[in-house]
């Protein structure tokens, strides 16, 4: 993985702090989160990328509901805001850019396994 398919450093991933706080200050809590997204994102971006490749609008929506909800819960509101766009796009049927989405979600999701790399090493 390079620095150039990564988003912006100022656009940040997620913020630890503040999703720490939103869990109500339990670090644990956030650390099985993790566990949580680790283990699934792969099986949904798998999903999500059949949907759109068999121009499955309705596979598209929920497979982009689920992985918004993941990033949600996590902070990463920048990956989850690309999510809840490929949502919308599969709830509409207008699948025009959908793939290119997902390409801009999956960069986004690589920086975001890199930072939570780091907090789960710590």
């Amino acid at each position: 993985m390079t620095q150039e398919n990564l988003p912006a450093p100022g656009r940040g991933a997620w913020n630890k702090a503040e999703t720490i706080e939103s869990l109500g200050g339990d670090e644990e809590l956030l650390r099985e989160l993790v566990e949580i997204f680790v283990d699934q994102s792969p099986k949904l971006l798998n999903k999500l990328r059949d949907a759109i490749s068999s121009f499955d609008a309705e596979g598209v929506m929920r497979a982009a509901h689920s992985i918004k909800g993941e990033l949600s819960c996590l902070g990463a509101l920048a990956a989850a805001k690309t999510a809840q766009k490929l949502e919308t796009m599969g709830g509409k049927k207008e699948m025009a850019g959908a793939s290119e989405m997902f390409t801009s979600l999956e960069r986004e999701l690589k920086a975001l396994k890199l930072s939570l790399a780091d907090f789960t090493q710590s």
